[in-house]
């Protein structure tokens, strides 16, 4: 009884002086702390919960592997060797930041500012060393030295170049910003004298209400003021705004975004708030019929085709040859097709590349014919064949030959002959994705899209690319000897070592009365896998041509 009693004590004495300590930190929301006129702001909101979370993601369960570790060991390792790596690491130790945030904003002057803010457990001498650190990484005119003091808060200032950087520490909460005033109305809000807080704004109350709860990371953005700004920058370069996409971007009043960690998914939703949106038809899913239980790619999407003609005759007036030719074919797509898009992928094994079939519904089968009819006989090559109830349009082009065809339902297009012959003879596949197992899981997600749907099978992906760029990364490092000091390419893991922790990755888009809901999921969400993929090609376009 007597234990119990003092571990109750203990408790009640852990919780008192959490109180204080939080009181004593000023608020733990970062929203609370940001400018609500932010056009970005960032925030991690739990660090420690975060890293906890990881340990369960598909991403640890892959590091982990012993072979995995293997492979990681000389990158590690160079990466520790690193100058100032060691540094920064004891740093961040010592400094133990919970929350943090990145606020930009405009002033008068169109100039942006930035203010960063994070709450930490641990000492002000740990702050004082990370802004220390921090500041000699900067080409300095003027060393940091005191500026002022603002609510019995000091504040101090250097000099980069053209711009000052103050920074200063106010309870449990550490500010770095370019602008003083920012800085200042931090502090205030610290001491709870500030009102101007982003947690007050409608905008981002209203999009965080359609976000993911406890989320992990938090991106909201108000682009109305950034857009002028790059319009401007534009036409200094030279390009010319087209009004309608001009209108389309102005009537955003807000994108918020969340990231969240949930076992071994990733899982993120973008909200995207605008002026008078138009709920969206659901989708048909027919396409689906077109898939097999081992597709790897299935994407269904809404098209507005009724607003190709418009787009088409606003580009005429830069290439009014070429608009000639395209007006009559908008003009039959938009009078022929079905505004709904599906693009799906098989690939088989031991094959290089997907075989994909582009997908569109027909509604008007005549118009159809003839608009193709009339064009395919144009194409140099250009052929036309009827098989049944089946028309075949062949078109080369230097890539390879492209075949089209069209039954009573669907205007099919590809580059495999035989697999858009066969789609378009079998419409309804004997198994489709729907009688997958990994599928399964995703079916309410898919059932509940209404303007865009995306299921990618990542570990038949992974494993077909990891086969193809495992023989092109060892002859690269053939003729670069430089790469084997970075990776040991001898102790590559297996493909199945990782994609056996690989659950698909699924996308699923909303359009309400309010905005656009996109939401996604995967060993990666749909977001950072095209990050991913754009940094990739970037960074494999830059070795290669520079």
């Amino acid at each position: 009884m007597k234990k119990i009693f003092l571990l109750m004590a203990l408790v009640a004495v852990l919780l008192f002086g959490g109180v204080l300590f939080f009181r004593t930190g000023g608020p733990s929301d970062a929203a609370a702390l940001a400018p609500a006129e932010s056009i970005l702001f960032v925030n991690i909101p739990n660090t420690p919960r975060s890293a906890i979370r990881w340990r369960d993601t598909a991403l640890a369960k892959i590091g982990s592997e012993p072979e995995v570790k293997a492979f990681l060991e000389m990158p590690l390792k160079n990466l520790q060797s690193a100058p100032g790596s060691v540094e920064a690491q004891e740093i961040l130790m010592g400094l133990k930041p919970a929350t943090s945030f990145l606020s930009i904003t405009k002033d008068a002057s169109n100039r942006a500012n930035i203010l960063l803010g994070f709450q930490f457990w641990g000492n002000k001498s740990d702050f004082d060393q990370a802004m220390e650190r921090l500041r000699s990484q900067l080409p300095t005119a003027k060393p940091a030295e005191p500026r002022e003091t603002h609510n019995g808060t000091a504040i101090l200032e250097s000099t980069h170049g053209d711009r000052s950087l103050f920074s200063a520490c106010a309870g449990r909460w550490g500010f770095l910003s370019t602008n003083l005033n920012e800085l200042k109305a931090a502090l205030d809000r610290v001491a709870e004298k500030g009102q101007n807080s982003l947690d007050r704004n409608p905008r981002f109350l209203k999009a965080c209400n359609k976000l993911l709860t406890a989320p992990d990371l938090i991106v909201f953005i108000q682009p109305e003021r950034a857009i002028d700004s790059l319009l401007a920058a534009g036409q200094a370069l030279g390009a010319e705004a087209i009004p309608t996409h001009v209108e389309q971007l102005k009537s955003i009043e807000a994108i918020g975004a969340t990231l969240r960690l949930d076992g071994d998914l990733q899982r993120d939703a973008i909200f995207i708030l605008r002026n008078n949106n138009t709920a969206a038809q659901n989708l048909t899913h027919e396409a689906i019929n077109l898939t097999s239980s081992s597709t790897t790619l299935f994407l269904n999407f809404a098209l507005n085709l009724a607003a190709l003609p418009a787009w088409v005759e606003a580009m005429s007036g830069e290439n009014p040859q070429t608009a000639m030719i395209a007006k009559p074919l908008a003009e039959a797509a938009s009078a022929s097709l079905a505004p709904e898009c599906a693009l799906l992928a098989n690939w088989s094994e031991g094959k290089m590349s997907p075989t994909p079939l582009l997908s569109v519904p027909i509604k008007n089968g005549d118009r159809a014919r003839e608009a193709l009819s009339g064009v395919i006989p144009l194409v140099p090559g250009g052929t036309i064949q009827k098989t049944g109830s089946i028309d075949l349009y062949t078109i080369p082009t230097r890539y390879g030959t492209l075949t089209l065809a069209q039954n009573d339902r669907f205007l099919l297009a590809g580059t495999d002959a035989a697999f858009v012959t066969q789609a378009a003879n079998s419409p309804a596949a004997e198994k489709s994705l729907l009688d997958s197992p990994s599928f399964a899981p995703v079916l309410g997600i898919y059932e509940s899209a209404n303007e865009a749907f995306c299921y990618i099978d990542t570990v038949t992906a992974f494993e077909r690319l990891y086969t193809s760029f495992v023989p092109v990364l060892r002859f690269g490092a053939l003729m670069m000897p430089a790469i084997g000091k970075t990776v040991d390419l001898n102790k590559l893991p297996k493909a199945s070592t990782i994609s056996r922790h690989l659950p698909p990755i699924v996308l699923s888009q909303k359009r309400t009365k309010d905005g656009t809901l996109i939401e996604s999921s995967g060993p990666v969400s749909m977001s950072e896998f095209l990050l991913i993929g754009a940094g990739t090609f970037g960074a494999m376009n830059t070795q290669l041509f520079h």
